[in-house]
């Protein structure tokens, strides 16, 4: 047989062999839902990353997180670059927060995120928040895959409906110690006070030593129009420096997102301090925004 031929079917059969462990059902409701299908080009582009001679990030899960979805890696290749500069935004923090002594991760709006199988931290407790129909299809892609951490809890709800504090904590999250939080391509979805009360429920939730990043737009651009795969951004704000100082955390800073980039040669992402900007700096200016902020110990 020739080897083109017995190479599609082998991807044939793979494919199929995704397919078959999700439930139809649940595939089907993450297709209707547009805000369950972004998750899917994220791990498409992460996919692509992946595979690159050069890659820093290591993810062999994330093909297999497509869902069967696998056109998807020929329509994402102009995400690479930011979402990989984010996914290593991500990884850079836990292993900062890691390196003090932090043991708990939490990914709000973890969509189809495989840090709690691939960052070898087996002594650390991840805890991811999504939507339910996103883990209908999630959970049975991993169920066989082994953890690299000492216990991941899935939490399903809808941010601005649910009670985070109460889900985390019933999940065993501790509050009364430190934490690493993750909320990559989130916030932007969220309505303007949905965003407030998120940032007063981490303030609850994060003790002293936590950490957080996220990446957001300015207010500028979300005003002008802004959707990814048919999902309308909600919100964008010149001030999350100040929101999340004035909630519990000590010190917050903001980046225009092409002043932070991936250096491939050293693997790690380096900033430039040029690009920190301040509310009063971004006020009535369009931008990609990354966002860090810390609680002393």
């Amino acid at each position: 047989m020739p080897p083109q031929r017995v190479a599609s079917r082998a991807l044939a059969s793979l494919v199929f062999g995704i397919l078959s462990v999700i439930p139809s059902r649940a595939m089907a409701r993450v297709l209707r839902d547009p805000h369950a299908y972004t998750a899917l080009p994220i791990a498409a582009a992460r996919a692509i990353e992946a595979g690159r001679h050069d890659s820093v990030v290591s993810d062999p899960l994330a093909r297999k997180l497509l869902a069967g979805e696998h056109h998807l890696v020929s329509a994402s290749g102009g995400l690479i670059d930011h979402m990989t500069k984010r996914t290593l935004v991500g990884d850079e923090l836990v292993l900062e927060a890691y390196s003090r002594g932090v043991r708990q991760v939490v990914s709000l709006g973890a969509g189809m995120d495989a840090r709690a199988f691939r960052m070898g931290l087996f002594d650390t407790a991840f805890f991811e928040v999504d939507r339910k129909e996103l883990f209908e299809v999630k959970e049975p892609l991993v169920a066989d895959v082994p953890l690299q951490c000492e216990r991941r809890r899935v939490v399903a709800g809808n941010f601005g409906a649910m009670d985070l504090v109460a889900e985390l904590e019933r999940a065993g999250f501790d509050k009364f110690k430190p934490s690493v939080w993750l909320l990559e391509g989130l916030v932007m979805y969220l309505k303007r006070d949905d965003m407030k009360r998120l940032a007063a429920e981490i303030d609850q939730l994060a003790a002293r030593g936590s950490s957080l990043w996220f990446d957001a737009f300015s207010e500028t651009s979300i005003s002008s129009g802004m959707s990814f795969y048919g999902v309308n951004f909600e919100s964008g704000f010149d001030d999350y420096n100040e929101i999340l100082q004035s909630n519990g955390f000590d010190y917050a800073e903001t980046f225009l997102a092409e002043g932070v980039w991936v250096d491939r040669n050293e693997k790690v992402v380096k900033r430039d301090q040029r690009y920190k900007v301040t509310s009063a700096q971004l006020r009535g200016r369009s931008g990609c925004l990354i966002v860090r902020a810390r609680k002393s110990s």
